[in-house]
């Protein structure tokens, strides 16, 4: 009876543990997938800023070398302003941290998964838009002083309110610089984020190759 017992348990404990470790293989891929469109996230909040970095240098160059306003410019000044703002998806995330993060049975990779969300990602999210507030306040004030919206043939665009004045205006074009820097500084985070979330996929997806799933 007794041996009967301990085999029940036996049975007992090793369904419990395939039943965990299913549950731990399928939130790993879930978690790969996020990744996986955080990156496809960040490379576009990257080309986002690439985009406003060019502008406001045409902008910028174009006030310092006095050159006569054309549509061009125009539409570069209508999009002066903004950001990339990333956003990480944390579903699968969270519902690990629901499951409990001690599923995650590797300690190197339970441990690297909460560093990206709890810290990394913290980086290019809340610190970096705390860091950025400054500057967009000025950069957008500043473009709200300076420039005003017009209507083109099928396009919205903008241009100087007085373009003599803002030529020689210091702080709109500080506040341009200002911008250019921090677009690039952005830049720079996101692609450490994308670096080290391929590294944290990298480490997922040898886990489940050695599960042979």
């Amino acid at each position: 009876m007794v041996i009967g017992i301990l085999i029940a348990l036996q049975i007992n404990n090793w369904n419990n543990e395939r039943i965990e470790r299913k549950l731990e293989t399928n939130i790993l891929k879930e978690i790969l997938v996020n990744l996986k469109k955080d990156v496809n996230n960040l490379n576009s909040k990257i080309n986002f800023n690439l985009d406003k970095i060019t502008v406001n240098k045409k902008v910028l160059e174009h006030l310092e070398a006095k050159t006569p306003l054309t549509d061009s410019l125009r539409l570069s000044y209508f999009n002066l302003i903004g950001r990339g703002n990333f956003e990480p998806i944390t579903v699968a995330y969270a519902n690990l941290k629901a499951k409990g993060v001690d599923i995650i049975k590797s300690d190197s990779l339970r441990i690297a998964i909460s560093e990206l969300y709890d810290f990394k990602y913290y980086y290019i999210t809340e610190d970096l838009r705390r860091d950025y507030e400054s500057t967009k306040v000025l950069h957008e004030s500043e473009f709200h002083k300076n420039v005003k919206v017009i209507f083109g043939e099928g396009q919205t665009l903008a241009e100087p309110i007085n373009l003599l004045e803002t030529q020689n205006n210091i702080h709109f074009k500080e506040a341009l610089k200002q911008a250019l820097i921090f677009y690039v500084y952005m830049n720079k985070l996101y692609e450490n984020g994308i670096m080290e979330n391929e590294e944290l996929q990298k480490l997922i997806e040898i886990e489940l190759s050695e599960r042979g799933k």
